[in-house]
């Protein structure tokens, strides 16, 4: 299926990126002038807020990467890849994910895009927990696809994600923080991938 994107989609998604890279990338900066400022007497706090802060923006970078980028399609890609970059987005978050196991055998050679769909829609669940809450990623019945199960307190979706997700939303009307929906809709529609949800009893 072909999906046509609107420039505002573009922008948005433009925006988005930036905004999730300027906190890290600044207190780069900070590190670096504060040890311009005290040189020596700078000591190991502003090394440490560097090193965590590149650390950071390199874990967002390899996820755009995935998730917005061609790299998501690679084939050498696998199951391992999405889950580690992942997890190591949930470092900076409350949100705490766990895998059935063997989800990378039964998954080894997926449909073209399956991966990249797989990341948008595991951060696109994590943006559902407000604070603190769960995921869990199992196998569905007869390998049929995987099952992403969001807890938490009121764990839903933000604004008009849901509504950004099905595609019932014109351009105009998104914004950077459902952008990310609405390309993880376009991007399952590209490449014939279904997805579906249901909100459960008690979140």
């Amino acid at each position: 299926m072909s999906v046509q994107l609107h420039p505002r989609v573009l922008e948005l998604m433009a925006s988005r990126i930036c905004h999730d890279l300027v906190s890290p990338v600044g207190a780069i900066g900070n590190g670096v002038e504060l040890m311009e400022e005290l040189g020596e007497d700078a000591g190991g706090e502003a090394v440490q807020l560097i090193a965590n802060s590149a650390k950071q923006a390199g874990i967002r970078l390899k996820a755009f990467r995935l998730c917005y980028g061609a790299a998501g399609t690679d084939k050498n890609i696998g199951f391992k890849d999405i889950r580690e970059t992942f997890v190591e987005l949930l470092s900076s978050s409350r949100v705490e994910a766990e895998f059935e196991s063997d989800i990378g055998v039964k998954f080894s050679m997926p449909p073209l895009g399956f991966f990249k769909v797989l990341l948008n829609l595991l951060i696109l669940a994590e943006e559902c927990n407000h604070g603190e809450g769960r995921m869990a990623v199992t196998v569905m019945d007869g390998n049929a696809g995987l099952r992403i199960k969001v807890t938490g307190k009121n764990s839903n979706f933000r604004g008009d994600a849901e509504a950004a997700l099905r595609g019932d939303v014109s351009a105009e009307d998104l914004d950077p923080r459902s952008v990310h929906a609405y390309l993880t809709g376009r991007f399952a529609a590209h490449f014939d991938l279904p997805i579906s949800w249901q909100a459960g009893e008690g979140n």
